[in-house]
């Protein structure tokens, strides 16, 4: 057969034609897309493939990327609800936010959860960013669910004690191990109050040295930017810039507190940014200015956060709330429709570097995309052509229960909103448990 599997009669959509949707057909061989051909012109294409997926009444996209979570705290879902992050810094301070209540089964099956949630509301891309290191059981984590992924490993072997770095060995062996099982490995920097010029030098030149990517917490928050504010009487983006400590191996989270210059200064150095509007609105950190870094040409992507400050993991959620908050805060049109998918795949396909194989429908690309059913009241009526509104569906009407089918390197791994590679009530069940655990210490 010249197709492992084809989907016909679909609508796809993507960025690499300017989001033009159009009905067709798509042909998988092995992990990649192999034919895209318009609809009429594929009659005898459905001959050619081991398996026919008829599309009529979908959507087909890219798969969703979320490009900052911490899988750790979905265990600890809605135990942080009504308070701010330094809030909850305070209240959960005497168990290390919950360290000392659960282990590192607990862990593994928290993250399990959250990559299972992923999955199903169409994310085909997680970055993990770990409050505690669980070394190759990390890999094992996110490899049996079979979401494609970043793990970003803590430079720090305690977050409590800023210069006592993990060991290069231990760097190496876990950057095989990510390798290896096909996941990128990154490297998790220090938070602001930690700031010291010789300390960020040092985490860099290791980034430099592992071929690393580096993420951080930048410009998160009003009390974070006191403290650099006092300590150096500048902002931490002007901090960074001054000491040359921007760069392009750099992912920025949140990135709240930002002026123009600094947003030319973060362009300057290709620094990415990962904004998670629903977390910043719902821990009430502020609002970023995010229609000024799409204007200066900032790769802007999204993210959920953990599911203790947004409660949900589903990336269609954070499309709408970035369009609707910027509307409000920034003007009508601040932000179209092509930046706000933009941003939910290809720009999250780019900030990882990995934008020639994900992030667009095309041919010869990385088979991971997404099938959205349309036939749903909330989903209608559904027009192509010069007044489309596909787009603002995707936008404004989709939600993660509305994806049917998701597929990773070409595996089918969620059919008909059910996930085939791992057992979603097992986990569950186990999440439960440990959950109880951390209500004990409320």
């Amino acid at each position: 057969m010249k197709y492992d599997f084809g989907i016909g009669n679909v609508i796809i959509v993507s960025s690499h034609n300017g989001y033009v949707p159009f009905i067709g057909f798509v042909g998988v061989k092995g992990d990649r897309i192999l034919r895209i051909i318009p609809a009429g012109a594929d009659e005898s294409e459905k001959e050619e493939c081991a398996v026919w997926i008829d599309g009529r009444e979908r959507i087909l996209m890219p798969g969703l990327v979320n490009g900052h979570c911490h899988g750790d705290m979905t265990l600890a879902r809605g135990a942080g609800d009504d308070l701010t992050l330094l809030e909850q810094q305070a209240a959960f301070a005497d168990t290390g936010w919950f360290y000392t209540r659960i282990d590192d089964e607990d862990r593994f099956y928290s993250r399990q959860l959250t990559y299972c949630e992923a999955l199903l509301s169409g994310t085909t891309f997680i970055m993990e960013n770990m409050y505690w290191g669980m070394g190759t059981e990390s890999v094992r984590a996110m490899k049996e669910v079979g979401i494609r992924g970043a793990l970003a490993e803590d430079i720090r072997v305690d977050f409590t004690k800023p210069d006592v770095f993990v060991s290069e060995n231990y760097l190496s062996e876990y950057k095989n191990a990510c390798v290896s099982a096909g996941i990128l490995p990154i490297l998790g920097g220090i938070s602001e109050e930690d700031y010291e010029t010789k300390r960020l030098r040092n985490i860099l030149d290791i980034s430099e040295k592992t071929g690393m990517m580096l993420t951080c917490h930048l410009a998160e928050n009003t009390w974070r930017q006191a403290i650099i504010q006092e300590k150096y009487r500048t902002t931490s983006v002007r901090y960074l810039a001054q000491n040359g400590l921007l760069s392009d191996r750099i992912i920025g989270s949140h990135v709240v507190y930002v002026s123009e210059d600094e947003i030319q200064a973060l362009r300057e150095n290709n620094v990415k940014v990962v904004n998670t509007p629903l977390c910043e609105m719902k821990i009430c950190d502020g609002i970023a200015p995010i229609p000024e870094m799409v204007r200066q040409g900032i790769r802007v992507c999204l993210g959920t956060d953990g599911a203790m400050w947004n409660n949900s993991n589903d990336i269609f959620r954070e499309m709408k709330g970035m369009s609707l908050l910027h509307t409000v805060n920034s003007g009508i049109r601040s932000l179209d429709r092509k930046d706000i998918l933009d941003m939910a795949t290809v720009n999250g396909a780019a900030c990882f570097g990995l934008e020639k194989d994900y992030g667009t429908i095309e041919e010869g690309k990385k088979a991971d995309f997404i099938l959205i059913e349309t036939g749903s009241p909330h989903m209608q009526p559904l027009r192509l052509g010069k007044h489309e509104n596909v787009t603002s569906a995707l936008v404004y009407n989709t939600t993660g229960r509305d994806v049917t089918d998701v597929f990773v390197g070409g595996r089918h791994v969620v059919e008909g909103g059910k996930l085939l590679t791992a057992d979603v009530a097992n986990i569950t069940k186990k999440v439960k448990k440990a959950s109880e655990k951390i209500a004990a210490s409320l």
